[in-house]
């Protein structure tokens, strides 16, 4: 077995450090692959980035269109339901329906057709001040 010593014993030249200068081109060349494997690394880190949020934007647009039809769905129903709340058919039946009476959980208003129909002539200028009391027509006759 050798055993060497842990110190060596040559002469250390004070004036000349051990540095050796690299001129290869070989160290240029890596320098650039590795520059360039980064750049390509990070655009498609960024491409698949970008990506990514534009598959979480289109979801978001299309939970609002789906919301958006449903409500339209209901607005129309709604629209319906005050149709035929607002028809002259139903208007009718309730008030002509006797006052105990209940229709779609309204009482009747007990009310009657009239025998005449009298129309009457408003003043023909904007202000309500009042009205002419005079009757300008009886069931289509103009007096």
């Amino acid at each position: 077995m050798a055993v060497f010593p842990l110190t060596d014993k040559r002469p250390i030249e004070v004036g000349k450090p051990k540095l050796e200068l690299v001129s290869t081109s070989r160290s240029w060349f890596r320098s650039i692959a590795i520059i360039l494997i980064l750049l390509i690394s990070i655009g498609f880190f960024s491409r698949m980035l970008l990506s990514a949020m534009i598959v979480q934007r289109q979801t978001k647009i299309d939970d609002l269109s789906e919301s958006i039809s449903e409500l339209d769905s209901d607005n129309r129903s709604l629209m319906f339901d005050i149709a035929q709340l607002e028809s002259t058919k139903r208007i009718m039946r309730i008030a002509l329906a006797a006052p105990d009476e209940e229709f779609e959980t309204i009482n009747g208003l007990g009310m009657i057709i009239p025998e005449i129909t009298i129309y009457l002539d408003p003043l023909s200028n904007d202000s309500l001040q009042g009205w002419q009391w005079r009757q300008i027509s009886s069931q289509g006759q103009v007096q």
